[in-house]
Parts: C-alpha cells; sequence; structure tokens
C-alpha cells in the first residue's frame, strides 16, 4: 500500500530567488541540512529530465534520484529515488512553487508518495519524508533567503 506525505510552507523571498534553487537538480547540498554532498552521476546535467544524482545524507545513507520532470513555466520538478539505504519502495516526489502576490513570498508545496518495506515503521518512516526532509529542508530555506 502506497503512503502520500504532503508539506507545504511559506517562503519569505519572491518566486524568481526560489524556483532557482529547486530547478538545480545538484543544488540541494547547498541549502538542505540532511544532505551531507550531491553529486550528479557520469552523462547528467543539474537541469535536464533523466540525470540522476547521489546524495550522502547526514548522519548516514543515501539516496540516488532521478529527474523525471522540470516544468519552467510551471515552476514543478518530480524525481524519483531509483536506489536507497532507506525502507522505501517505488518513490515519486514533487515539488511545486507558487507566487504568493501578497508580500511576494512564496508557496512550496513538497509530496512523496512511496511504499515501506515489510516491517518497516510506516509512521516513522512518514515523519522521516515529512518532517526530517521536506519541513526541514523548507525552514533552512526560508532561513538562507531571508537574509
Amino acid at each position: 500500500m502506497s503512503h502520500t506525505v504532503y508539506i507545504s510552507a511559506v517562503i519569505h523571498a519572491p518566486l524568481a530567488r526560489v524556483w532557482p534553487l529547486f530547478r538545480d537538480f545538484n543544488g540541494l547540498a547547498g541549502w538542505h541540512p540532511g544532505i551531507a554532498q550531491s553529486r550528479l552521476e557520469e552523462g547528467g546535467r543539474h537541469d535536464a529530465v533523466g540525470s540522476v544524482r547521489y546524495l550522502t545524507l547526514k548522519p548516514s545513507g543515501f539516496v540516488r534520484e532521478q529527474l523525471l520532470m522540470l516544468d519552467d513555466p510551471g515552476t514543478a520538478l518530480r524525481y524519483s529515488i531509483i536506489e536507497t539505504d532507506l525502507p522505501m519502495r517505488d518513490y515519486i516526489a514533487g515539488v511545486t512553487l507558487r507566487p504568493v502576490t501578497e508580500g511576494d513570498t512564496t508557496l512550496v508545496q513538497w509530496w512523496a508518495d512511496f511504499r515501506v518495506e515489510d516491517g518497516a515503521d510506516l509512521q516513522a518512516v512518514a515523519a522521516a519524508v515529512g518532517q526530517g526532509v521536506f519541513a526541514a529542508g523548507l525552514a533552512a530555506l526560508d532561513e538562507k533567503l531571508r537574509g
């Protein structure tokens, strides 16, 4: 059975400053506190559908993610996890950005749909993704762009 995690947050910066940080598929380590290192695999580009990034996680772990869709006019992207040591399978995630006209801020919506391996604690995995990855990343991004 698949499970969906959805997190949204307002980033206190205009869309034009927020979107480049998401659309750079190799840029997550520059602002996300949970990512130790990011590298594109051979032949990959930071903005090319099909590219694969290898993320080394803090304090441990890794994910290999593939960019499935990059929609500049719609300020949205989608990616999948193709390999990980975390207890998740069939993981597809997406990010959509929308301008908030009052105050020139940006609404970021980040979601993931996945299954957990047999024996894994769904609630713990869902919390790790929702709070540990999405919410923590958006809080750090907001902090970075407020300056």
